[in-house]
């Protein structure tokens, strides 16, 4: 008992340590969630979402699967290490990804939705209709990164 009541101690040190609110931690495990939902959307589409005969489609769904999945999967296994080690760097990798998810967001509005007819699947409408709230999640980790003065920095 006394084992894991000095583990939770220490992991709740390191986190208070780190000098971050509780919106952000909130702000995290939203982002962590409905990147594990998108990539559930992604991986569990219908083959007959894509057209294989057309090459937009092709394209379109080898940049959608290939080069977004791995940069999400990348991300969440490489940011808890990237906080947990340096907020400087976090920071700047919690910017980048922000900047990279607002793309994509303005991307798919403007290409991707025109290309791909997506299923009226419920999990395909949950994950694009909370994307936003993604975002301004995303959004206020980096604010919070940028303007917070934290001990451990």
């Amino acid at each position: 008992m006394w084992t894991k009541t000095w583990l939770i101690g220490c992991n709740y040190t390191m986190i208070r340590n780190l000098g971050l609110t509780k919106v952000f931690w909130v702000a995290l495990a939203f982002s962590y969630l409905f990147l594990l939902l998108a990539m559930y959307a992604i991986l569990t589409l219908p083959k007959s979402t894509f057209d294989v005969n057309n090459a937009e489609h092709v394209l379109t769904a080898v940049r959608l699967t290939y080069v977004r999945l791995s940069i999400v999967a990348v991300s969440l296994v490489g940011y808890p290490i990237i906080l947990f080690s340096s907020l400087k760097y976090t920071k700047y990798v919690t910017i980048a990804l922000t900047a990279w998810a607002i793309a994509i967001y303005i991307d798919d509005h403007l290409v991707l939705y025109r290309i791909i007819e997506y299923p009226d699947r419920g999990i395909v409408l949950f994950v694009q209709s909370i994307r936003p709230l993604f975002l301004v999640c995303l959004l206020w980790m980096s604010f919070e990164l940028t303007f917070t003065k934290s001990e451990t920095r």
